[in-house]
């Protein structure tokens, strides 16, 4: 960042030459200013203001407190006089210089500002929270405004002092902070500041002896020669347990806390405070697990892998390997060459789905030495989870794509599994791709990269055939158990031919009851949550579609309410067209709520497990449903995307696809790729034990050949194919796609900005050769989202980085211009809508 600037013209000091000079961002939500600010580092400040360091600041005409990150020390500034910092927040830095760096190269590279790349980085809901109040001085004769007299008449009713956010509230102001600091100005009342962090680390007391266990005995004996019994049952127990919490100390010891302090008081023992880290996973629960003898497909990755984590050596490299080849072996036993040499492993997941069992598996091999970090955690537990890997006392990471932030300074390898997954790619600024991260922050420590998956992204896989990345491919399955044999199944001639009206064709209902028969466990994926796709008039064709997108809303049988998945509008069933009054209207499509209850009914006895955002929202909601599947408690398990990928059950012996052509009906180049992948993954998850799997794949579309080289799990097929779509049509990875996204509420206003920007992409004529194509404006597919209207342009771009500058200066230009509109410029982005 090139723009600096100096704190408000108060409280100022002139710097002298030996003066240290702070560097610092602002990382205060309320003070999004995207410029570097000069401050003075007061003396007493010197030895513990450092890089990465969070501190107060003054700014702004009265002075706030504000969080700021000190990004460098300087004995230099161009503004001689300057404000001095308030006061550090931390007892140590919490981002190290490599993520430092890492933030000022993510505002860059994806066009946000440097406090919204800080806030991926920073440790998990660590902030600070401004408590202003109010104290009341006295009463004047002089007019006040209406509104600064109703605050000080409101705040002597509180008996002369409130908090600001609670006079807030009785006075229906969303503020009052100019009445407030004008009154202050009056004299006629006061400001006070209280900063908090918004988390923090809990605390234990525990108590130690201040001497060895032999002089302890002695004590005791002493103590209970003067009748001071408690006291000397209590010294007892601290000789023969060691430290204890002073909780324990009391209940194993049956004494009182009057004991307790009668000897801290006589020097006997010692109160301190231990930090008390929350837990993420139970470690008792799993049972330790031993390397298994790599097969001769995994052998020649695991060694090369330990070649470069040895010489410390940075390579890229892709592991395609079927559904049940042993890639988690793989990455396992790397990583216990990295921990043999004092290096650390950061292991990424695509969603916290897939946690449970990976960290099953992390925990079971390195014990308590694996931190985990996903979304699903409390807010206390993640913040723990970062504590421990920021003060070394674990070497493993797991988890999804936040973890790969982990302040880890000794890096030995990071590693993507199912590296084909969007959920890699961030949604909100900065949009950043966990891929790239891990390539830069390799490189930076000298570590291998490894990507891996059964299907991997089509780009990924260009690029290791071109050189870019090392290959390996495994395409063996650990147990030498051949790949499930899948059936395609036609659902156009279900009703035609059979007359059968339910989702879940005759083929797949046979399959189910075998299974049932012979104890047999069941998956079963559908990519549609609810229990209708939407709701519509047979009279006169209208659709139910939400008041704030142009989205039709989907029925949800078990609330009988219809629900819009983009905006979360919800509304109660309607058994009259609004449009015609018709009573002709009804629900159509299938969604898992419907197919679970279509089970039970083809199926009675059944046990069935439904899992999709509805049913694993709550916390724990992934793990608690998987560990009923494995332990047994249902037949069937019936999911979303959830259930293609990760999932390893050596009981699962039959899988069904409902509706295999749902991903291909979509306005996105990669819907083939999305479409082979998600029934190749969740085929993939039958037959990994014992028994041969099957795979039943119903769709509508049963001479598509995205969908035949999905049954037969041919991947090298299906990439050839793909990459003649692709470079005929210049698509990544011939080109890089740039989505350009303006919405607001007036539409007018809308067309005219996007339209601007339009103009000024065609005006220039020194970035046309990094343009390859330039498609828009026009409206977004989905036009209208939380009562906005979208419109967008799509380049295709053969040189990103040449074009970087001219879209920070299209994105400053609409944050400076006070725009009412949402820009967002998305580099390769995950959704096309």
């Amino acid at each position: 960042m090139h723009e600096q600037g100096r704190g408000c013209q108060c409280t100022i000091r002139q710097a002298d030459q030996s003066a240290m000079i702070a560097n610092i961002a602002l990382t205060d939500a309320r003070h999004a200013v995207d410029k570097l600010f000069d401050y003075l580092i007061p003396p007493e400040l010197e030895r513990v203001a450092k890089p990465g360091m969070r501190v107060l600041v003054p700014f702004g005409v009265r002075n706030t407190a504000v969080e700021g990150l000190i990004l460098s020390v300087s004995q230099t500034s161009e503004f001689p006089s300057l404000k001095p910092l308030i006061r550090c927040l931390d007892p140590l830095p919490v981002l190290t210089e490599e993520l430092i760096s890492l933030c000022v190269w993510m505002r860059h590279q994806y066009l946000c500002s440097f406090q919204q790349s800080y806030r991926q980085v920073k440790p998990p809901y660590l902030g600070t929270r401004l408590r202003q109040w109010l104290f009341f001085l006295k009463d004047t004769e002089e007019k006040l405004s209406a509104p600064q007299r109703r605050l000080l008449d409101t705040l002597k009713e509180y008996d002369g002092f409130a908090e600001m956010a609670e006079l807030e509230a009785a006075l229906h102001r969303t503020s009052i902070r100019s009445s407030a600091y004008a009154l202050q100005d009056k004299g006629l009342l006061e400001i006070r500041e209280k900063i908090d962090n918004t988390i923090s680390l809990k605390y234990i007391r525990k108590a130690r002896l201040n001497f060895s266990p032999e002089e302890g005995y002695a004590t005791a004996d002493e103590l209970r020669s003067r009748r001071a019994t408690v006291q000397a049952d209590m010294v007892l127990t601290l000789c023969d347990c060691g430290d204890l919490p002073t909780s324990d100390l009391v209940l194993i010891s049956d004494g009182n806390y009057n004991a307790l302090n009668a000897l801290k008081d006589k020097g006997i023992i010692s109160i301190y405070r231990e930090p008390f880290l929350r837990t993420a996973y139970a470690p008792d629960q799993y049972t330790p697990s031993v390397p298994y003898i790599p097969t001769e497909e995994q052998k020649p990755v695991i060694d090369y892998l330990n070649r470069l984590i040895t010489h410390n050596l940075h390579e890229k490299i892709l592991l395609r390997g079927v559904t049940g080849s042993g890639k988690t072996e793989v990455f396992l036993q790397a990583i216990e060459t990295c921990i043999k040499q004092g290096k650390q492993a950061i292991m990424l997941v695509p969603e916290i789905s897939l946690t449970p069992q990976m960290v099953e598996r992390f925990v079971s091999r390195f014990g308590t030495s694996v931190a985990v970090m996903h979304s699903g955690l409390s807010q206390g537990e993640r913040f723990d989870q970062w504590y421990k890997i920021r003060h070394g006392e674990v070497d493993v990471v797991v988890g999804a794509r936040s973890a790969i932030f982990a302040p880890f300074k000794r890096l030995g390898i990071i590693i993507l599994d199912e590296e084909h997954e969007d959920s890699y790619k961030s949604e909100t600024a900065p949009r950043y791709h966990a891929r790239d991260i891990a390539f830069r922050r390799g490189a930076k420590h000298g570590a291998p990269v490894l990507l891996a998956s059964a299907t991997p992204s089509v780009t990924s896989y260009y690029r290791a055939k071109t050189q870019k990345y090392r290959l390996f491919e495994m395409h063996q399955r650990y147990n030498q158990n051949p790949l499930p044999k899948a059936r395609i199944v036609d659902m156009r001639s279900e009703l035609l031919d059979y007359h059968n009206m339910s989702s879940i064709s005759i083929r797949l209902q046979d399959e189910i009851r075998r299974n049932l028969d012979k104890k047999e466990k069941t998956i079963l994926f559908l990519n549609r949550r609810g229990y209708n796709t939407f709701v519509s008039c047979r009279q006169c064709g209208y659709v139910m579609e939400c008041p704030h997108c142009s989205i039709a809303l989907t029925y949800h049988r078990s609330s009988d309410h219809l629900a819009c998945h983009y905006c979360g509008y919800t509304c109660q069933n309607v058994t009259v067209c609004p449009e015609c009054g018709s009573q002709y209207i009804k629900f159509f499509g299938t969604g898992t709520q419907k197919i679970e209850e279509e089970l039970y009914t083809l199926f009675p006895g059944v046990r069935v497990l439904r899992m999709d955002f509805d049913t694993t929202s709550g916390k724990g909601g992934h793990e608690i449903l998987l560990n009923r599947f494995k332990n047994g408690e249902a037949d069937i398990l019936l999911g979303t995307q959830m259930v293609t990928k990760g999932l390893d059950f050596a009981d699962v012996t039959l899988v069904g696809v409902l509706a295999a052509d749902t991903s291909l009906n979509i306005n996105d180049y990669r819907a083939n790729e999305r479409c082979f992948s998600l029934i190749t993954q969740v085929c993939g998850r039958a037959g990994r034990g014992n028994t041969e799997g099957r795979a039943v794949i119903q769709t509508y579309q049963p001479e598509n050949v995205t969908i035949r080289l999905a049954k037969e799990q041919n991947y090298p097929d299906f990439y050839e194919n793909e990459m003649k779509y692709r470079e005929k049509m210049q698509y990544p990875p011939f080109c890089d796609m740039i989505h350009i996204v303006l919405s607001g509420e007036d539409e007018r206003q809308v067309k005219q900005e996007i339209a601007n920007i339009g103009l000024l992409l065609n005006s220039r004529p020194e970035i046309q050769g990094a343009i390859l194509q330039t498609i828009g404006p026009d409206p977004a597919p989905i036009a209208k989202i939380k009562n906005k209207f979208r419109y967008r342009i799509f380049l295709k771009a053969a040189d990103t980085q040449q074009l970087l500058p001219l879209l920070r200066q299209i994105s400053t230009a609409h944050n400076a211009g006070n725009s009412k509109n949402t820009l967002t410029i998305d580099i390769n982005p995950t959704n096309m809508l």
